[in-house]
């Protein structure tokens, strides 16, 4: 029903700040968990990449933001609290959980429309 066709993107898996520096000057990225999908998981470490605006600036000039993104950013952000939860424990639990209550409720009230 008018879906856009999803392209899968080679993906770092794991972007947030403490995966990045430089190497002889030059940007670098290293210690992928490196898998296809759709380019704005690579969203979901956002919420403790610690990038600045000017980051995201530049990334949606090259690759802009996909109608609806705003509606999947939680389900991304929740996939890695919650690994973050089974690796660390702690309070990741909360946050992937307030996420996915969330979207239930969405996708209820999408449901209840029809």
């Amino acid at each position: 029903q008018g879906e856009k066709e999803i392209k899968p993107s080679l993906l770092h898996g794991d972007l947030w700040s403490g995966n990045i520096g430089s190497a002889d000057g030059k940007p670098s990225i290293f210690d992928p968990a490196v898998y296809f999908g759709h380019h704005e998981a690579e969203w979901g470490m956002s919420w403790c990449a610690g990038f600045t605006q000017t980051f995201w600036d530049g990334y949606n000039a090259i690759i802009p933001r996909d109608e609806g993104f705003l509606e999947r950013k939680p389900l991304y952000d929740c996939y890695h609290q919650l690994n973050h939860y089974n690796l660390f424990g702690g309070g990741y639990i909360s946050s992937a959980r307030g996420h996915l209550e969330s979207l239930k409720k969405k996708l209820d009230a999408k449901e209840k429309a029809k």
